[in-house]
């Protein structure tokens, strides 16, 4: 009867955490092996039935589904909360380069147009861009690591890209980095992600910055949910970056894809990377269409607050992952600690309910 309570909790969770789009368990970057994992030991002990095999499958599932409930829980706890505003107006640039340049595909006369007003918007918030076709601009941190922050401007033949990417070329050009940060900070406006991620992968081969922080802003200004996005490849990698991103926002879901963008070139190096999206081909049909020609402030608002909370943290604190890490290791250690004493009360009333009556 155990083992049928352990089962039915287990998969109540995960159907109900997928049915709710709750992070923990259908998000988090490991949970598919340690699934796979699960049922292994489950058809194994199934199929040798065995008293001390029987233990450690009960208190592997235990922990498995206390561990998953109680993780981001923790790990919002944990991540400090910035009260930061988001004060710039996203859609001036956004109409700009949809309505005034319009389409820009790679290597194109527009495409040079729309670099050109980047460079200028630039200019005017005080920063000295560097880079052509790509454009850069650095801000010295106490550290040599970088945080790195990138949107691209092109798009497909025939699209303005208002949502892809004019939205999150609007708020990157939006940011404000303090003086002195922790890390050193590079905004990048890349090209050619339309034509094959072409500029960004060049730039992920050839760097020799010591990146710490990936951060690809693409498709902010519709959708209904805030994805924060790795790929399957070297995703481990990016758990510690995505479960922070997590804690800053409001409202994200770390997940594997939907966003193939420009932070998959350093995801294949090994950077922590992820990209933030609201829309994807299901909830937003127009994308590298003539009609992708709309934006939400609104949205545009709460995505800027987000990547300004990522500023903060990483020119505020010196050890930037230690709050999501520290959950980790209480989530596993209440796990643990959680399934033995749950398992010593079933050994208890077991004991209770099989004694004989006096």
């Amino acid at each position: 009867m155990r083992r049928e309570i352990l089962l039915s909790g287990l998969l109540i969770v995960i159907i109900s955490s997928i049915a709710m789009g709750y992070p923990p368990p259908y998000y988090i970057y490991c949970v598919h092996e340690l699934l796979f994992g699960l049922m292994a030991i489950w058809i194994f002990s199934l199929a040798f039935p065995g008293h001390i095999l029987k233990k450690i499958t009960e208190f592997c599932t235990l922990g498995f589904i206390i561990g998953v409930l109680i993780l981001s829980p923790m790990i919002s706890l944990c991540v400090p909360h910035y009260s930061v505003h988001f004060t710039g107006d996203a859609t001036v640039h956004v109409n700009h380069l949809t309505r005034v340049i319009g389409e820009r595909p790679y290597n194109s006369e527009s495409e040079t147009m729309a670099a050109e007003y980047i460079r200028e918007v630039l200019k005017q918030n005080g920063y000295d861009p560097e880079g052509s076709p790509n454009i850069y601009v650095r801000v010295k941190g106490k550290r040599e690591e970088v945080v790195f922050l990138c949107a691209h401007y092109d798009t497909v033949p025939g699209s303005p890209g208002a949502d892809d990417n004019a939205s999150g070329v609007s708020i990157l050009l939006e940011l404000d980095i303090p003086e002195s940060p922790e890390y050193t900070f590079v905004l990048a406006f890349f090209t050619g992600e339309e034509a094959g991620l072409v500029e960004s992968r060049y730039y992920a081969q050839d760097t020799e910055d010591p990146i710490i922080a990936v951060v690809c802003i693409d498709t902010v200004g519709v959708g209904r949910d805030f994805h924060i996005s790795s790929v399957k490849k070297n995703r481990t990698t990016s758990f510690a970056l995505s479960q922070l991103v997590y804690g800053l926002s409001e409202e994200g879901q770390p997940s594997i894809g939907p966003l193939i963008s420009d932070h998959v070139p350093f995801n294949e190096r090994g950077i922590p990377a992820v990209g933030l999206t609201r829309s994807t081909d299901r909830e937003y049909p127009h994308i590298h269409s003539e009609q992708d020609t709309f934006v939400e402030g609104e949205l545009l608002e709460k995505t800027g607050e987000t990547v300004q909370k990522i500023i903060m943290h990483f020119s505020q604190s010196a050890t930037p992952y230690r709050c999501v890490l520290m959950p980790v290791v209480i989530s596993c250690i209440f796990s643990f600690i959680g399934a033995l004493l749950f398992l010593h009360f079933l050994d208890f009333s077991d004991r209770g309910s099989s004694s004989p009556p006096t």
